[in-house]
């Protein structure tokens, strides 16, 4: 069984997956071939974790603040990035998150849990199975190394 100790500190993205096909190629759409993360899970109940795109393009312009860039550029921005943030807690080998603050505003409030699995090398895999619209059930993986 994983333990608090186990998966608190600083967690860097190695790989991220899942057992869909097409799903796979929505993920790689999102994040593309090289996709960035972290994940800081502190010993006092607190998480933060962003994914992102490997090759975000710039902001046309270089503007100095988000809102003033172009409006297809700040959707590219949103639709190649997540973070999302809160309290959290272990039940078990699930990792599950109070979330207090995200990109997606849907997901305040909310809850997100994933099944937490350690590597002999040392890492943590973070395991989420979805469920669609139309039933099909997509199993999908992010892979962590610590920092």
């Amino acid at each position: 069984m994983v333990a608090e100790p186990d998966i608190t500190g600083t967690w860097l993205l190695v790989a991220r997956g899942n057992d869909d096909p097409d799903d796979e190629k929505v993920s790689i759409d999102r994040y593309g071939n090289d996709p960035r993360g972290m994940v800081i899970i502190s010993p006092d109940g607190w998480m933060n974790a962003s994914l992102s795109h490997g090759d975000r393009p710039p902001l046309t312009g270089d503007p100095a603040w988000h809102t003033d860039a172009p409006e297809s550029d700040r959707l590219t921005a949103f639709d190649t990035y997540i973070s999302y943030g809160g309290q959290w807690r272990l039940e078990n080998d699930t990792f599950i998150t109070k979330v207090e603050f995200a990109l997606n505003p849907g997901w305040v409030g909310g809850e997100q849990k994933r099944g937490v699995e350690l590597l002999p090398d040392g890492g943590m895999k973070l395991l989420l199975s979805r469920k669609w619209p139309d039933g099909q059930v997509v199993n999908a993986w992010v892979q962590w190394r610590r920092a």
